[in-house]
């Protein structure tokens, strides 16, 4: 429970942070050497903010606890995969991991450790069995009584 609740609030916190100001993430992204089309940065910028806050809020509720973990670690892989070939490159990353109003550490590698141990405990929720306090136990509770579930 514990790791699915940090995950979770650190997830809805990025998120807030970087919704607050798309054009800063914008300009993180483009720091990352990626070449990619201008049309997918502004994309990312505006999507990837509420993706976070939305994986954050199932991760905190515990509702659809395994498919949230998961997407979450693809997004983990995402985020060290990208970091890590700008660092191997030389370039000066700038990480944009909480948005362009929060001071970070400017080392790359912190940001690769922070990444890196955010994926293990996402690996941790994702392979752990479902735990009593969330909203999916609630839900299997009431199936297993043989009460109908209701939208």
């Amino acid at each position: 429970m514990v790791s699915r609740l940090v995950l979770g609030g650190v997830l809805l916190v990025a998120g807030i942070t970087k919704a607050l100001d798309p054009g800063g993430l914008a300009a993180s992204i483009r720091t990352y050497g990626l070449n990619l089309p201008e049309g997918f940065v502004t994309f990312s910028a505006y999507s990837l903010p509420y993706l976070e806050i939305l994986l954050g809020i199932y991760l905190i509720a515990g509702l659809f606890t395994k498919l949230s973990a998961w997407a979450t670690n693809a997004l983990m892989l995402l985020f060290i995969l990208a970091l890590s070939q700008g660092a191997l490159r030389g370039l000066e990353v700038d990480c944009g991991c909480f948005g362009a109003g929060v001071q970070e550490p400017d080392s790359v590698w912190y940001a690769l450790g922070r990444d890196a141990g955010l994926l293990l405990l996402g690996l941790h929720v994702a392979l752990s069995p479902g735990g009593r306090f969330s909203v999916d136990a609630l839900l299997r509770r009431g199936r297993s009584r043989g009460e109908p579930y209701e939208a």
